[in-house]
């Protein structure tokens, strides 16, 4: 599974970003899609924001949404290729600052400072213990009215699957792949689960008040990811919700709102 040395690797030096991210947009129709139908309904409640840090933008795919609802915007990521890219991209919008991290910590936020921590379609490749850091990190920066949204990985919740399918003869191990009977790892790491998560929240004096499971590029059966929303108050009540149609609301919001922003065919 990815650790940090082998993202940075990636992300820095072997992804073809000629796309900017973009192609990642495809099953909602683009970019705009995503922001409009899938992002923006669940965090509008946050926004505007006086200031938002986003955990690894990438080239600016969703920095360019969030941009406009906050007085300041702190992007971290530890990829310098993408840290360039973000700088030179958004250097007409003097309240966006880009700092290369660790890929594991939030530099410049003060303490108690943030309004909204957001993080999308990144932090999915990052393992338990990096994100156990970056959950302390959250706890440090977030207000105490402030909230953050974060999509990880659930595909620790089929870790026994997974082991079994292991143990199959080569031959079954790919026909049953070929069928689409087993979860697709799509580079996450085994030893996330929302339930951990949510633990390691609460370890942190948070609270996952929400956390939404939804199958990502894969068969109903299979939430492999999972939309968590953070409060300060570890107290809380949390709500866990299967949405096992979300692929399905993917192809309607294309259907409905086709080849919207830059995608590759």
């Amino acid at each position: 599974m990815p650790t940090i040395d082998q993202n940075k690797s990636l992300w820095e030096r072997e992804y073809d970003w000629s796309h900017g991210g973009d192609e990642w947009s495809k099953p909602w129709g683009g970019t705009d899609n995503v922001w409009e139908y899938v992002i923006f309904p669940r965090i509008k409640s946050f926004l505007p924001a006086r200031t938002i840090v986003e955990i690894a933008p990438g080239f600016g795919r969703w920095t360019q949404f969030l941009k406009n609802h906050c007085q300041r915007l702190i992007a971290v990521d530890l990829s310098s290729t993408c840290v360039d890219s973000c700088t030179h991209r958004f250097a007409d919008s003097p309240h966006v600052v880009v700092v290369q991290n660790d890929g594991r910590s939030i530099p410049i936020a003060e303490n108690a400072s943030v309004d909204l921590v957001f993080s999308f379609d990144s932090l999915v490749h990052a393992d338990a213990e990096t994100l156990g850091v970056y959950v302390r990190e959250i706890a440090r920066v977030l207000a105490q009215d402030g909230a953050a949204f974060i999509h990880h990985s659930n595909l620790g919740q089929y870790r026994t699957v997974l082991a079994l399918a292991g143990k199959l003869p080569r031959w079954a191990l790919r026909a049953a792949q070929k069928a689409d009977l087993l979860p697709s790892l799509h580079r996450r790491d085994v030893s996330v689960t929302a339930r951990w998560f949510a633990s390691a929240c609460r370890q942190s004096g948070l609270s996952a008040a929400s956390q939404e499971l939804v199958n990502w590029l894969n068969r109903p059966v299979y939430l492999l990811d999972c939309f968590s929303t953070l409060k300060r108050s570890p107290g809380g009540p949390e709500q866990v919700v299967c949405n096992r149609k979300f692929m399905q609301e993917a192809e309607q919001i294309r259907s409905a709102h086709p080849t919207r922003s830059a995608v590759i065919s």
